[in-house]
């Protein structure tokens, strides 16, 4: 079956299509606007986030992924909504207008976009959810967890304060998930009226006392048919919840096991994907929250086929190799066998069409790789 990527960089999104996963034909869409995440709904109709400092966040739709139509709406707060003091500071270099000198909670950027029960949600920063239920034609916000109580208390991540996560439940569409840098992990189980943090087990949490935010986590994934099973790189580690993220344990059997700066021994790194059909689970770790390259400069996936234990994956990848993989930067296609891609920093994409048993480097010359996601048929 055929499968096709949108790979977004601060230049535009490179396009690449395959008949079989092994040849590939690339082309560049959206000149000049720095795409940050991407999408496909129950129609077939992509989606594309992009954003500006000159001009804000927007977004395009592609039946064909050849001809681009922007979109009359975007997500955008309210005007009385206040912002958080410390995220402007982060992101003000780029606010050329000025437009935080007033307070306000501002949509710089699109982090992710997910598909699910008809409705298209963006998360963003300032931290927010916003839903679509006409195609993107219109947005609302999600004002439950957008004024969530314990707001007040969320701290930025180095990039400011993002909610770069959304997950589903195919059985339950009253159940969402949303991970916010560095605020933590969410879940509503009402339809977005209220939602309750769960990172009870991730480090600093400890069982007498759970944290309720202030954890950093980096990426979440799930199956949505067997939603309650969620895999999580977080800043300080990768863990493993089997109650939908009531509670964590720490799934580093295997990984490379580092020093942080300040001291705290785990596996680093950013993405982390799902192989739906087979159930396996890729992270792709780096060497510390200090250096953030490969251990010893070999780029090397590790997988889980069990979800206790992992495997090094290797062959085809580089060594000599001082680049990191960000966040969103890594998707599956989940055709069976699974294919797994995943998009580097200096603007090299990779390609494993056998759940990461041999990489096949698909583009290279690309501009840094932000996000990659993978669509078949």
């Amino acid at each position: 079956m055929s499968v096709s990527l949108i790979a977004g960089t601060p230049k535009g999104a490179a396009i690449l299509t395959s008949k079989d996963r092994e040849r590939w034909d690339l082309h560049f869409e959206l000149p000049g606007w720095p795409v940050t995440a991407s999408a496909r709904d129950d129609r077939g109709r992509y989606y594309i986030a992009v954003n500006s400092p000159n001009y804000g966040v927007a977004l395009f739709a592609s039946d064909d992924l050849k001809s681009w139509k922007q979109l009359d709406a975007a997500p955008r707060y309210r005007p009385e909504d206040r912002g958080n003091p410390e995220h402007h500071r982060i992101v003000g270099a780029a606010d050329f207008e000025g437009v935080l000198k007033h307070g306000g909670r501002f949509v710089d950027q699109i982090w992710t976009l997910h598909w699910a029960h008809g409705t298209l949600y963006a998360g963003v920063s300032e931290a927010g959810l916003f839903a679509s239920r006409d195609r993107g034609e219109s947005w609302q916000p999600v004002d439950g967890f957008n004024n969530q109580p314990s707001r007040d208390t969320w701290v930025p991540g180095a990039g400011g304060l993002g909610a770069h996560t959304i997950l589903s439940d195919a059985k339950n569409p009253d159940r969402l998930w949303v991970g916010v840098s560095a605020a933590g992990f969410f879940r509503t189980d009402d339809g977005g009226k209220t939602w309750a943090p769960k990172n009870k087990g991730v480090d600093p949490s400890v069982e007498a006392a759970p944290a309720s935010t202030g954890q950093c986590v980096h990426s979440v994934s799930n199956d949505p048919e067997n939603a309650s099973l969620l895999y999580r790189q977080e800043h300080r580690g990768v863990h493993k919840s089997s109650d939908g993220g009531d509670t964590w344990q720490v799934m580093e059997d295997g990984l490379p096991v580092t020093e942080l700066s300040d001291g705290h021994h785990c596996s680093f790194g950013f993405p982390c994907v799902i192989d739906r059909k087979s159930g396996s689970v890729f992270v792709v770790p780096l060497d510390g929250d200090n250096f953030r390259f490969p251990r010893g400069g070999k780029l090397t996936v590790y997988r889980s086929d069990d979800g206790a234990r992992w495997k090094p994956l290797g062959n085809g990848l580089p060594g000599d190799c001082y680049t990191a993989v960000l966040r969103g930067a890594m998707s599956a296609d989940q055709l069976s066998p699974g294919g797994v891609y995943f998009g580097t920093a200096s603007g090299a994409l990779y390609a494993g069409a056998d759940l990461g048993e041999r990489w096949q480097e698909i583009a290279k010359g690309l501009p840094r790789i932000t996000s990659v996601a993978a669509y078949a048929g």
